[in-house]
């Protein structure tokens, strides 16, 4: 590996610019495996900024520059995969998103998810896609590249389980949950005669309840096809449930809950729509045991939860190693300059 760090008389040119230095977006580093990239400061800015505001505090010079190795690293892991032919298929994206949502615990639609990532990740959903892609296949590569290191990966045993559980057995419960059928009126992208007509067809709904099964009423009216064809059928909704309260909103959550079993609401306006909700089930918090279920319906248990928990914890100590072995050894195979003056700012 060749590796320069440029300073001394250059840094008296640079300043003899005067304001144009202002202005010119100065290169931190020059990598090259395969092809040459190059990373500006604006860029290694973004990423130093977005590290202050997730811990608060402010980045130093050294800082800076593990924040740059890091980049150089995923740089290095994205062009040796490029080179050897490393993919990612739509049908796996698509998968892993599925897989994803599984792990939230409680059924969320697709809709709903997208939602939640335009709002949470503040980015578009082809720009998710492309990252989730992306990420992919660095992840493919490092376990193709350290396949051995993977394979010893251990198990947690009925201990290990039973001593997390009994040192955590008050984060194994379940909130306050409702189950419900509701009809759902999609307002998002409309205009306002456009909304004005949704709230007409949440009416005549409501009004059709009144001599019709509600089964029958969610198939004619309701917008939320993951439901409409089950009786209008939500699923569960934890009075806890975060995510869902950023898309469907604070108010949304307060009818529902306010909502006694059996009773059928008015019309309630959501973030995404107009809803009538009949409730079907009430459960009150429950501490869980290690054979119950997660949640309710769900097939794994809490004894599984934690086995799941112990052998993610055990994969990512495992995938850090892994990386970093990797990384280093494409350090040895690239060219990479470090403009180590332009890390002050």
């Amino acid at each position: 590996m060749r590796k320069t760090f440029v300073c001394g008389l250059c840094i008296l040119w640079i300043g003899t610019l005067g304001s144009w230095a202002q202005v010119i977006d100065q290169p931190v580093a020059r990598v090259k495996l395969t092809k040459l990239e190059i990373i500006t400061q604006k860029q290694l800015m973004k990423h130093v900024e977005l590290l202050e505001q997730q811990t608060r505090q402010p980045v130093s010079l050294e800082g800076r520059k593990k924040v740059l190795d890091l980049k150089i690293g995923e740089i290095l892991i994205n062009q040796a995969a490029a080179r050897d032919n490393f993919r990612v298929t739509d049908a796996e994206v698509a998968e892993s998103i599925e897989s994803y949502k599984r792990s939230m615990g409680a059924p969320i639609s697709d809709a709903q998810f997208r939602l939640l990532v335009q709002n949470q990740l503040n980015m578009s959903w082809d720009e998710f896609i492309a990252n989730m892609r992306q990420r992919m296949i660095q992840e493919k590569y490092i376990l193709e590249k350290k396949r051995s290191l993977f394979a010893a990966i251990p198990e947690a045993t009925e201990e290990q389980i039973r001593d997390i559980y009994n040192a955590h057995a008050t984060d194994f419960t379940n909130p306050l949950l409702v189950r419900f059928n509701h009809i759902f009126i999609d307002t998002r992208n409309l205009s306002e005669p456009e909304k004005a007509a949704a709230l007409k067809r949440a009416e005549e709904a409501l009004k059709e309840l009144r001599s019709n099964a509600f089964k029958d009423v969610a198939l004619k009216y309701s917008d939320d096809t993951g439901s409409k064809y089950r009786g209008g059928d939500f699923g569960y909704l934890a009075r806890n449930d975060t995510q869902r309260e950023t898309i469907l909103g604070k108010g949304f959550f307060e009818a529902v809950f306010s909502l006694q079993l059996n009773q059928t609401s008015g019309i309630i306006h959501s973030n995404i729509g107009y809803h009538i909700v009949q409730v079907t089930e009430r459960r009150d918090p429950k501490l869980l045991g290690l054979d119950d279920p997660i949640f309710p319906g769900s097939t794994v248990t809490v004894r599984q939860r934690i086995k799941d928990l112990v052998r993610v914890q055990n994969q990512q100590i495992t995938f850090q190693k892994a990386l970093t072995e990797l990384v280093e050894e494409l350090r040895k195979q690239a060219e990479i300059t470090i403009y180590e003056q332009n890390l002050n700012w």
